[in-house]
């Protein structure tokens, strides 16, 4: 059987992907752990009414995804698997193999957009590049692989949007748009703003066809209220999670006691965060779209989605990720315009050298993120002493915001380990040789490794030190210095004490 070129991407993604899980252990923010796998114990037995966080007793949250979560926990319980760290790779794992599906329908259904009608004989270059930005931009498997509501509501937009540009589009596939918008919309409600977008797309530019969004809307309705009968059984009685989470974070402006961001956070996180380079382009795909490709509805989904969030006082970097899924669609476009329209030698000379960037840029993204574990590298810490001192006694000596078992003075009793025992010290004065324990492994974990000598020398400790795992590598260390400006001591440090 001879392979294509479409065929070996899907299979590098395959691998790729499947790579990125085992290792991205943890979450890349806190919401991901805990407004899902800790929700999720709440139904599973492992939490009680007093660990949940406020958003349960203030109803606000969609719990679709704690459900689902506590139905597959469930279900590889029944087969044998108990291992935390194991559960939450699997849970990585199905959904890189969903956005896989998602992303590769996707590509089939809206390839046909990437073909040049002046320039044929570039459409396998276009195809073969679209396919490959698709899976391959080198941000994108690791937010392909996060259990968080953000990547399961982009999983069903993908999805939406590859059924509303079928080849062949009929009843069935507008029913499916209808039903894949609400199931998005169920993960995260924000994609509203998206959706929105989609709807005035429809008024300017499709509204004789009132057909399509008669059902769309009205597939959309049912799956919003079997929404609401989920909501009412996980949080015990009837309510409209929607309803209170505007009610809560818009109406009373509960978010912004999070912190608030200037109108154009999004426009610089956009141009920074995944490199200059690509930011670049995305900026200029999208001044293209506006001007020679808007009469489809993904300009105006993604400007609908970033504006409306820029009105809102609140903001952070991981609410643009349902939409960055489909910014390779804008790319191939304005390499398609550039090929039609500019002198093919340049033409070919810009594309190209873009293209060979981004490549470089994602071969050395990917292989640092691929071994990473998500976000700060919390659970990489967690992750380390399950794995290296599993049947040992252990003492983890802590200081503040540096427990990795209690990020934001929040348990996460889905990884507590009843073999270990912790000591917080609060005040560096109480560090002394007392601390150090017989009969246990004693480890030290803090955030800034040029503190280990002040914490040893302030309480005369005469003992040995060694640092066995650091959350974050020093190639990751320079990837997020230079995206994101983060340094050292944003961290975790984990020191042996003999």
């Amino acid at each position: 059987m001879k392979l294509n070129l479409t065929s070996v991407l899907i299979f590098v993604a395959l691998v790729v992907y499947s790579i990125t899980a085992y290792y991205s252990v943890g979450f890349y923010h806190a919401d991901e752990h805990f407004q899902i796998i800790e929700f999720a114990g709440l139904k599973s037995g492992w939490n009680y009414w007093g660990d949940m966080p406020w958003e349960y007793f203030a109803q606000i949250r969609p719990t679709i995804q704690p459900t689902l979560a506590y139905g597959l926990i469930r279900f590889f319980k029944f087969i044998g698997i108990t291992d935390p760290y194991t559960i939450t790779f699997l849970l990585r794992e199905l959904t890189g193999l969903l956005i896989i599906l998602a992303l590769t329908y996707f590509f089939k259904q809206t390839k046909r957009f990437v073909h040049s009608s002046k320039k044929p004989s570039f459409n396998s270059l276009l195809e073969t590049l679209y396919l490959g930005f698709l899976l391959l931009i080198w941000y994108v498997p690791y937010l392909g692989v996060r259990f968080s509501s953000e990547t399961w509501s982009a999983i069903f937009l993908i999805f939406a949007m590859g059924s509303f540009f079928a080849e062949k589009q009929s009843a069935k596939t507008i029913i499916l748009t209808g039903l894949f918008f609400g199931i998005s919309f169920l993960f995260r409600y924000q994609i509203l703003f998206a959706l929105v977008g989609f709807g005035i797309w429809f008024l300017l530019f499709n509204r004789r066809n009132w057909k399509n969004p008669v059902l769309i809307i009205g597939t959309f309705l049912v799956v919003f209220a079997v929404g609401i009968l989920i909501d009412s059984w996980f949080y015990g009685e009837v309510t409209i999670s929607v309803w209170n989470y505007f009610n809560h974070n818009i109406l009373l402006d509960k978010a912004s006691e999070f912190g608030r961001y200037p109108w154009d956070y999004y426009l610089n996180k956009l141009f920074h965060l995944p490199t200059k380079l690509i930011g670049t382009l995305f900026f200029l795909s999208i001044a293209a779209s506006l001007v020679f490709r808007n009469k489809l509805p993904f300009i105006w989904m993604i400007l609908c989605f970033i504006l409306f969030h820029s009105f809102v006082g609140h903001k952070e970097e991981r609410f643009l990720f349902p939409i960055v899924f489909f910014f390779p669609f804008l790319f191939i476009q304005f390499f398609q315009l550039l090929l039609e329209y500019l002198p093919k030698r340049i033409a070919l000379g810009l594309v190209g050298l873009t293209s060979l960037a981004i490549l470089f840029t994602s071969i050395i993204g990917i292989s640092v993120l691929a071994v990473s574990p998500g976000g700060l590298g919390r659970n990489g810490v967690t992750h380390f002493i399950h794995t290296q001192f599993n049947n040992r006694r252990v003492h983890l000596i802590t200081v503040p915001l540096s427990n990795p078992y209690e990020p934001w003075m929040a348990p996460e009793k889905f990884y507590s380990e009843k073999n270990l025992i912790t000591t917080y010290i609060g005040n560096s004065d109480n560090f002394n040789q007392k601390l150090i324990k017989k009969n246990r492994v004693n480890l030290f974990v803090l955030r800034d490794p040029k503190r280990i000598h002040y914490y040893l020398d302030r309480g005369n400790l005469t003992v040995k030190y060694r640092l066995i795992y650091q959350s974050i590598s020093p190639y990751r260390d320079k990837l997020d210095n230079y995206t994101r400006s983060m340094d050292d001591h944003d961290f975790f440090y984990l020191y042996e004490l003999k």
